[in-house]
């Protein structure tokens, strides 16, 4: 089976071409560009007619995209769309059943289940350790995330700051400005943790190439080894993220982030010690429910 085309990557290419092509060309890639999905889902006369260009214009754009015709280019176009709309086919399957509330709670409960076995299964110790040791090394820690794993990186600062000293996080409630001025501060000897799941965003991608090449460490926190961010970390650790309804699932991806808060608290030089002073100061502000008895059988 093909990887996945990205759609990002697809309309790039297609946006860098467009100067260089002849004129009726050029027409059949403004309109393409203009209306992508749409394209996606037109036959070669059907753009052709919306482009006002002829057959051979359309055939000829897309051999100088680099496939053999337009049949091939509107296959990875549609291959290209089919991660974004997924869901929506997902939910339209989900609305048509004759089903309960409860058992479609049950069903994406069974789901989260999955995917923490998932979780477990993809764990490399070589990738854990190397992750452990990044974290311990590093000056400073960027947890980046954006959409839904704006929360995971959130999530994730919240959970390394008793065992690093320094974390902040780059995320996107604030807008793309905030996150880039925080991201400009980003050097050598700092570490990054990139977050994503599908649907993959593109600034996340931006954001963790703008850090390295700004010189810092990266360890890519996402769902698949062709996971647009795992070429560009140093460490990379899987979660399952698979969903009935939705496009992906957050739980995999918790669960992961608690784990690695776990075995980063075990690997400090007073990991023990550190943990009883926490619980000893937060004691008076927490309600102590006694424990009952057990009747002796």
């Amino acid at each position: 089976m093909e990887p996945p085309i990205q759609t990002g990557s697809l309309l790039i290419r297609m946006q860098n071409c467009q100067q260089q092509l002849p004129a009726a060309l050029a027409k059949v890639g403004e309109w393409a560009l203009a209306y992508p999905f749409r394209t996606a889902t037109l036959k070669i006369g059907e753009l052709a007619a919306a482009a006002e260009v002829s057959v051979a214009s359309v055939n000829r754009y897309a051999r100088f995209l680099g496939y053999e015709g337009y049949p091939e280019f509107r296959e990875d176009l549609l291959r290209a769309f089919e991660s974004t709309f997924a869901p929506v086919e997902k939910l339209r399957v989900a609305v048509q059943r004759d089903t309960s509330n409860a058992e479609i709670m049950r069903e994406s409960l069974a789901s989260d289940a999955g995917n923490i076995t998932r979780t477990m299964e993809l764990l490399q110790p070589e990738q854990c350790e190397a992750a452990i040791r990044l974290i311990r090394d590093s000056n400073r820690i960027v947890a980046l995330g954006l959409g839904d794993s704006a929360y995971l990186a959130l999530f994730l600062a919240d959970v390394l700051e008793p065992y690093v000293d320094h974390v902040r996080e780059a995320i996107e409630f604030a807008g793309t400005e905030r996150t880039i001025r925080r991201l400009m501060t980003v050097k050598p000897g700092d570490l990054v943790i990139a977050i994503t799941s599908p649907r993959y965003s593109r600034r996340t991608i931006e954001h963790l190439q703008l850090c390295r090449e700004r010189g810092a460490k990266a360890i890519a926190l996402t769902d698949a080894p062709d996971s647009p961010i795992v070429p560009l970390a140093d460490v990379t650790l899987l979660a399952g993220a698979d969903h009935g309804v939705r496009h992906s699932s957050p739980t995999g991806l918790m669960a992961l982030i608690v784990a690695l808060g776990t075995a980063l608290s075990r690997s400090g030089p007073d990991s023990v010690g550190q943990a009883a002073d926490v619980a000893e100061r937060i004691l008076p502000y927490l309600h102590v429910v006694p424990k009952t008895k057990r009747p002796t059988e």
